[in-house]
């Protein structure tokens, strides 16, 4: 059954690799200028989308997310690479992000 669906598959990516104004790119998405217009649509406040994304619970959590947050508003860390860093953490981890945003904003 396996093989079968493997061949499906390549057949279905092959047929979708070959239709007009589609292009299938190895490098698209999360790169900083995607972030800098996504930076246009904010509709969510900071504070609110990392708390509730991150799924921020302790008080410790939440404290650093105001950091994060101040840091945004005076400039010192500017909301794409913030919105960058949140979508990252979202895809390594979908059910825990707030470990790996915390240690990427504290590497960088």
């Amino acid at each position: 059954m396996l093989p079968r669906r493997l061949w499906l598959l390549t057949v279905l990516a092959s047929a979708l690799a070959l239709l007009p104004g589609r292009r299938l790119t190895a490098q698209q998405g999360n790169g900083i200028n995607s972030a800098e217009r996504l930076g246009n649509q904010n509709i969510t406040p900071l504070a609110d989308q990392l708390t509730k994304g991150l799924r921020a619970t302790t008080p410790e959590q939440k404290q650093f997310v105001q950091v994060i947050v101040a840091y945004v508003d005076q400039g010192k860390i500017p909301r794409a690479m913030v919105n960058l860093v949140y979508r990252w953490a979202l895809e390594r981890n979908a059910t825990v992000p707030f470990p790996y945003f915390e240690y990427a904003m504290r590497v960088l």
